[in-house]
């Protein structure tokens, strides 16, 4: 088979050697059709012509992912899906498209994305229900890595205070200005991952970190928790319930270590509206500080509304409680949060939220002879450069700034940082 491009037109040449001119259009429905009847390798000869003259066509390009993802080429698939969605990211069925061929590429997280971003369109109900297998086994059957990384300056990492004076039991103290606000340049690193084994893939580990450097370790931080689990599926509802150690450190030196068991359910609420619910017991010993060892329960909600096919609201509601050893550092608290995120033609996924946490303690602290109560107030604005991604990894920006107010002045703190790095959570 011979393809030659005519003025205007393509002139296929077919196995009988007989010469037929079509039009772009014609072309484009020739190589659908044939794509149909399963005769892949003559589609992607006419695709291929069609790629010569109209390599950023829409229909050429969709075609193009159709034939990769018949020839098991996914990462070929994902690139023309990507191609057309950074012109138009209002197309859902190729959104769905791109979402099967990170799914078969293994891409879990991605897949995830982009399948809730689906349920944002007018979705025929068989449609809708395929999405939420799909769903159903990213939550319950695969195995992923979700990574965050980024570097930049951070006006308060260890989150100290903003007074220069404290009272004490009625005597005013100048702080040292160690123990004051300083900014650092330091690196940041979020990773969770999932491995899947056994039965169906239902049961799993699964491990989370969180890394901050800074330098002469001023203000590093390890969070570190790996658990056993087991998922339960329902039609669409996921039951998971998992149990395992964790611990962290502060400056080079143990933290705090203990356990934790969490039992989670996740099912869609209404057809645009995906919903979780989660609770954890948690049980912490501080060796160096013995007074805040205790045990914590913490529960929680939250909801996903896909407004359309490029753009989402989320909310979150938390409430916890933690028994420390000492009722001054034993609390109840509650968090809310809300967010927006939206697609940008050509470039960009854009996402900002607001978070919102309450914590009251039980009785006064010593030496303030104050109950102290406290209000955190996050604002966070994220941007990622989903076509410049490479081997799923893609360039992140993030600006964030928080207020923490506080009944005992020491304790009250502002904070503004910025970091530039890559992320696989798009």
């Amino acid at each position: 088979m011979a393809v030659i491009l005519a003025v205007g037109v393509l002139t296929v040449a077919r196995a009988e050697d007989v010469t037929i001119d079509l039009s772009v259009d014609e072309a484009i429905a020739l190589a659908t059709r044939l794509l149909v009847e399963g005769q892949t390798e003559r589609a992607a000869s006419v695709v291929r012509a069609l790629e010569q003259s109209f390599p950023d066509h829409p229909q050429v390009l969709f075609l193009d992912g159709q034939i990769s993802l018949q020839e098991g080429a996914y990462a070929d698939a994902v690139e023309a899906f990507r191609r057309i969605l950074s012109r138009d990211p209002g197309l859902v069925r190729v959104r769905l498209e791109l979402a099967r061929a990170l799914f078969l590429a293994r891409d879990f997280e991605a897949a995830r994305y982009h399948f809730e971003q689906a349920l944002g369109g007018d979705l025929p109900e068989p449609v809708r229900q395929n999405v939420y297998r799909f769903l159903t086994q990213i939550d319950a059957e695969t195995s992923w890595l979700s990574l965050t990384l980024f570097i930049g300056p951070d006006s308060n990492p260890s989150f100290a205070t903003a007074a220069e004076t404290v009272d004490i039991l009625g005597q005013k103290f100048v702080l040292n200005p160690d123990a004051r606000a300083r900014e650092e340049v330091g690196l940041v690193a979020f990773a969770q991952a999932r491995r899947a084994f056994g039965a169906e893939n239902r049961t799993f580990v699964r491990g989370d970190v969180e890394l901050r450097e800074y330098p002469d370790s001023y203000a590093d931080f390890i969070y570190a928790q790996s658990t056993l689990g087991r998922n339960f599926v329902s039609g669409s509802t996921v039951w998971t319930a998992e149990l395992g150690p964790l611990g962290s450190m502060y400056q080079g030196r143990a933290l705090y270590w203990g356990g934790v068991a969490q039992l989670t359910h996740a099912s869609p609420l209404t057809p645009r509206v995906l919903s979780s619910q989660f609770v954890a017991l948690k049980g912490l010993s501080y060796d160096e500080f013995s007074y805040l060892s205790g045990s914590q329960v913490w529960s929680g909600a939250d909801l996903r509304y896909s407004i359309n096919s490029i753009s989402g609201f989320s909310a979150g509601l938390v409430l916890a409680r933690n028994w420390a050893a000492e009722s001054p550092y034993s609390y109840s608290a509650l968090q809310w949060s809300v967010g927006y995120a939206r697609e940008l033609p050509r470039r960009f996924n854009t996402s900002v939220r607001l978070t919102v946490s309450q914590y009251d303690y039980d009785s006064p602290l010593p030496l303030f002879e104050k109950v102290r109560e406290d209000r955190l107030v996050v604002l966070d604005l994220n941007v990622i450069a989903r076509d410049w991604a490479v081997r799923g990894f893609a360039p992140t920006l993030t600006v964030g700034v928080s207020w923490n107010d506080s009944t005992i002045e020491l304790f009250e703190y502002q904070r503004q940082y910025l970091g530039v790095g890559i992320t696989r959570n798009f």
